[in-house]
């Protein structure tokens, strides 16, 4: 598994639009992404492309067991899973 600051530097090169910092960490087996969102006038539209960048970087990395909690204020984020994993399917109606 790739260490987190090489993680968090390839979603940030090619993010560096959409987010204004991202850090990493692995905990026990899995990837744990903290992602900033820069300022955006479309938030849904931010939160889609985040989510669809940070499968493709982190699913690049041979890896599916990551989650990632994309903040846009200091209270507020959403939690992104790879759709196959347990996270994901436990919020699936």
């Amino acid at each position: 598994m790739a260490e987190p600051d090489h993680i968090a530097d390839q979603i940030l090169s090619i993010g560096r639009e959409l987010f204004s910092s991202i850090e990493c960490d692995i905990w026990r087996d899995r990837v744990v992404v903290y992602a900033r969102l820069s300022t955006t006038p479309n938030l849904e539209r931010a939160l889609k492309e985040s989510e669809q960048l940070l499968a493709r970087v982190l699913g690049s990395l041979d890896t599916q067991n990551w989650i990632a909690a994309v903040h846009w204020s200091e209270r507020m984020c959403r939690t992104i899973a790879p759709c196959d994993s347990r996270i994901a399917n436990e919020r699936a109606p």
